[in-house]
């Protein structure tokens, strides 16, 4: 059978762009600016106790009410599944305690108690289909965590994994939702998330949370792949009772620090760096668009640069280039269209 004949051709659907159509494609949506996007793989990981869930709730019930996070701004109101593979009573007295403490829950929230294993197509397929019957669409369904939803899965098997993923994006295609997995960190924390790298690869988003060396905890945004990453977010959790059949219970709810900065560190440069940083400032900040062709910046920063041997001063002076922009202090690339152009950053301007 030939590639195009009409039985295949019925078949076949691709996402196909010609260079015309790529400026006139939907624009990114967001769930919450530059952290979630809309119809995404995110994932909330961090240690056993490191309060992933409780987050992963206060998010849920910001989104499905409509409230900012953290007081970064949502799109809107979303109906929420949350699948409590691990402690199910548990999770739902934090779904309560959060609706005590804010007088506010989500208008469509589904908290469920069955299984779904993300390696088995049929356990997948039921759950697309159940909510399918309950007209659920364009929200967020929460897995927690990936080892409840994974038994008897290599996470560290790269095809393993694989699978597991397009499992769940089979979920958000299918309910046109963005799927969230709560997991855990590796023995070694600095090596992140447990198991295969094709799993950190696949995300969207990845949170990272931890406990501080205060005892509170704080939640870092460790991969984006459409925005910057590494803002963190300071949270304690707040203890409150519940009246659950009669009997006083406790359980613990986020209660927000606000955004941890980072303290500005002092840029040590040698001699050479900073005449050479300078040289640039002169030559590019005048400059309307603030950047100017490579060679042609370097070419004239080294007839300036006499009190440097005139055989070295190219060569120097591009490695200098190099160590500066590996400071953040000047960009080279593109800029709009034209490439090989070098110009300073925010960071360089300060220096």
């Amino acid at each position: 059978m030939q590639i195009g004949s009409p039985e295949i051709s019925k078949e076949i659907m691709r996402r196909s762009y010609t260079i015309d159509e790529l400026e006139n494609l939907p624009k990114l949506n967001w769930l919450i600016k530059d952290i979630l996007v809309d119809g995404g793989i995110a994932t909330i990981y961090g240690e056993s106790g490191s309060t992933k869930s409780f987050l992963a709730i206060d998010l849920a019930m910001h989104l499905g009410t409509g409230s900012a996070w953290f007081g970064l701004p949502v799109s809107r109101d979303i109906p929420i599944i949350y699948t409590a593979l691990e402690g199910f009573r548990g999770v739902a007295k934090r779904i309560l305690g959060w609706r005590k403490k804010n007088a506010t829950s989500p208008s469509t929230m589904h908290i469920d108690e069955d299984s779904l294993l993300l390696g088995d197509k049929g356990s997948v397929e039921n759950f697309i289909n159940y909510y399918k019957g309950k007209q659920f669409h364009s929200g967020m369904v929460i897995i927690d965590t990936l080892n409840m939803a994974c038994p008897n899965i290599e996470e560290n098997s790269a095809s393993e994994m694989s699978g597991v993923i397009r499992k769940a994006k089979l979920i958000t295609e299918q309910l046109n939702s963005t799927v969230l997995i709560i997991h855990h960190s590796g023995k070694d924390e600095s090596r992140g998330m447990r198991g295969s790298s094709s799993l950190k690869a696949s995300m969207d988003t990845i949170i990272f949370v931890k406990k501080d060396s205060n005892g509170n905890f704080e939640w870092t945004l460790e991969k984006s792949k459409d925005s910057e990453c590494g803002i963190r977010y300071g949270y304690r959790l707040e203890t409150l009772e519940l009246d659950v059949y009669g009997e006083v219970e406790t359980t613990c709810t986020v209660e927000k620090l606000g955004e941890i900065l980072e303290k500005s560190k002092n840029i040590k440069l040698t001699s050479k760096q900073i005449r050479v940083l300078n040289l640039l400032k002169d030559r590019l900040l005048p400059l309307s668009s603030g950047h100017d062709d490579m060679d042609i910046v370097i070419e004239q920063c080294c007839n300036l640069w006499t009190e440097h041997p005139s055989a070295k001063r190219t060569y120097d002076m591009r490695i200098i280039i190099g160590n500066l922009v590996n400071k953040g202090l000047v960009g080279t690339g593109s800029r709009g269209n034209l490439s090989d152009q070098v110009w300073i950053t925010d960071k360089g301007m300060k220096e």
